[in-house]
């Protein structure tokens, strides 16, 4: 764990907007120089290949990261350091990771801040062709919603999150490390407030447990998942039978939209970008084009499933009835009450904007035959999922008991046919050839003396 002595954390508000004013005066001046200076053969390569255009938007990304730093400097000389005290101190996971923070704001322009607190993993990723870079994986989230408290014509936030005691500890910066934020976003006239803080957990032992146990973690009024926007998934309705959880049309449309964009900018880059050298190696050139064009139709088609799916799941004393329109197309399926074993809540994927961190969550029926159905996505948060598990198994009745889950022999797969497998072995040879096949095609028709030293390159 870092070595932080005490319970007041500063945020690293300061940092980052020097950092931001620094990457936006290298930016420019990169970017104005080559203008200047390359002005005229700029020009030319756009006028040679159209994919050059691309680089327009090098000035307006600038701006961009100008009106980032501006807007983070006025933020930082508007409230200040606000440092966030613990207690207890340090947090615990497994135990009770609360506090409070106060902020030089007025009561009557902060109806509600959101707080978001994550465990990442940050490490150093080591590319095939031996190029480093610094990943983070979110590994969990969980989020409150709460009414500042009115204090010396201040506001406070009291909070208080439950980390499972499954998650890692907060641990010494190295090459691959875990680390805990808290994210506190506070929308308000002008500038919103908006800081992350790094914050020091460790994993709570009995002795820590017991100790605590006395402490009542005061919080503020919590506004619950429902009153906010991530309430609207799912819609809970009551049938005649039981209660309906609806998750909607587009329900993902942020990331779905994300995806559509990224595919068809693939698709026009690379159209643009290998109309070059057709002229040149015409079959090596059309096989890498064929391949970027099928990765971003992927990404479009996923982006489109996201839009284009509906998930429904009653429940009711009889058991689960899930029921999933894709691209309009019904799937439905019955699970009797006394075949349910669990329903459980699992991540299924993460998001990150700036410097707040989301963690998605689905909902899992477990059956006695050990299979799982998702009953339930895009629930942000692990109480907001574990509050929509809770009301599902509610659902289920008082007489519903818990299915005793079946061990199973290990099931033996079935051997791949033989003559399957040697296509199977083929096709992977050919399409991991495919590149140096096709490019020794295109100088066999462009130098053809050249094709039998080439050819002795193969394996």
């Amino acid at each position: 764990m870092p070595n932080i002595t005490s319970n007041q954390i500063l945020s690293q508000s300061a940092k980052q907007y020097w950092l931001h004013w620094l990457f936006a005066i290298i930016w420019n001046a990169m970017t104005w120089f080559a203008i200047i200076k390359g002005g005229d053969n700029i020009l030319k390569a756009f006028e040679a290949n159209p994919v050059f255009y691309f680089f327009v938007l090098f000035p307006f990304i600038g701006l961009w990261i100008i009106i980032i730093a501006i807007k983070e400097t006025l933020a930082w000389h508007k409230f200040g350091k606000t440092p966030i005290t613990l207690n207890p101190f340090p947090a615990q996971v497994g135990g009770l990771c609360a506090g409070y923070i106060d902020l030089p704001i007025p009561a009557k322009n902060a109806p509600q801040a959101i707080l978001s607190l994550s465990c990442i993993r940050r490490f150093v990723h080591r590319s095939n062709d031996g190029k480093h870079s610094t990943r983070e994986e979110a590994l969990w989230q969980d989020r409150l919603t709460l009414k500042p408290d009115n204090y010396r014509q201040r506001i406070r936030l009291n909070f208080a999150f439950n980390p499972p005691a499954n998650l890692p500890a907060s641990e010494e910066k190295s090459n691959d490390y875990h680390l805990w934020k808290l994210n506190i976003r506070i929308a308000l006239p002008g500038i919103d407030y908006e800081r992350t803080f790094e914050l020091p957990l460790r994993v709570a032992d009995q002795h820590a447990i017991a100790t605590n146990s006395h402490i009542q973690a005061k919080t503020s009024t919590i506004i619950e998942h429902r009153d906010t926007e991530i309430g609207s998934i799912p819609k809970i309705t009551k049938t005649a039978t039981g209660i309906q959880f609806y998750y909607g049309y587009g329900r993902a449309k942020a990331m779905a939209i994300t995806l559509m964009l990224t595919g068809a900018f693939i698709a026009v880059f690379a159209h643009f970008f290998f109309s070059g050298f057709l002229d040149f190696l015409p079959t090596t050139t059309s096989l890498m084009a064929i391949y970027v064009y099928l990765v971003a139709l992927a990404l479009s088609l996923a982006g489109l499933f996201l839009i284009a799916n509906s998930l429904s799941t009653e429940v009711s004393l009889i058991g689960v009835r899930k029921q999933q329109r894709i691209f309009g197309f019904l799937l439905e399926e019955k699970i009797e009450a006394k075949d349910i074993v669990d329903i459980i809540a699992e991540k299924n994927g993460s998001s990150t904007s700036g410097n707040a961190t989301k963690v998605w969550f689905c909902l899992k029926l477990i059956t006695r035959d050990g299979k799982n159905r998702e009953v339930g996505d895009n629930l942000e948060g692990q109480s907001y999922a574990e509050q929509i598990r809770q009301e599902m198994l509610t659902a289920l009745g008082l007489s519903w008991h818990a299915a005793t889950l079946e061990v199973q022999d290990t099931i033996k797969k079935k051997p791949i046919p033989a003559w399957l497998g040697f296509w199977l072995r083929l096709i992977g040879k050919l399409l991991s050839y495919s590149f140096l096949i096709a490019f020794i095609y295109d100088m066999h028709l462009l130098f053809p003396q050249a094709t039998e030293f080439i050819s002795k390159l193969l394996p």
